[in-house]
């Protein structure tokens, strides 16, 4: 079954100079498309502000959503608040600009913007590097307990250490 692909494309042709603004929403069905996301359940909220110029556009995207995830700690489901804002020109011109991810380049005869990928890459950029419960007594007070017991009976085979290992551990 082949996944139906959710594209954020701004036709821009007919648009007269100035600013436009845009709103994209985005669920779960998007992240699909991309076969290795981090994020597979999320509902995100995306306002384009695009400026449309003689010869680029400047474009500001403000993204606002919730991550469903579950916990590294402990596996309770969690929500993590996605919200920033991102700035990205967009120049016309042959080739590709790999100098920066706030430039990007199209052809001379596209008449529509693709901001897909931009925008999934934006939004992954805005996970946090741990996605954890932010005070450890928010966990599942039952894993928590397991976790001590475990980490308790590594530190009891560490004390544990034959004697010449210990002598070789000193010259360290």
């Amino acid at each position: 079954m082949k996944k139906k692909k959710q594209r954020l494309i701004i036709p821009f042709s007919g648009l007269k100079l100035g600013t436009h603004r845009f709103e994209f929403e985005i669920d779960p069905t998007f992240f699909e498309q991309f076969e290795y996301s981090i994020i597979q359940d999320a509902e995100v909220n995306v306002e384009v502000d695009f400026v449309k110029k003689a010869t680029l556009f400047e474009i500001e995207l403000a993204i606002d959503g919730i991550y469903h995830s579950a916990c590294d700690r402990c596996n309770d489901p969690l929500d993590i608040i996605l919200k920033g804002k991102e700035e990205l020109i967009v120049k016309f011109g042959d080739g590709t600009y790999d100098e920066t991810d706030e430039i990007k380049i199209i052809p001379h005869e596209a008449y529509e913007l693709d901001l897909t990928n931009e925008i999934y890459q934006f939004i992954h950029l805005m996970l946090p590097n741990k996605v954890a419960h932010e005070d450890i007594d928010d966990c599942n007070p039952d894993v928590i307990q397991k976790l001590e017991e475990i980490n308790q009976g590594k530190e009891d085979k560490e004390e544990n250490i034959d004697p010449r290992w210990a002598a070789l551990k000193k010259l360290k």
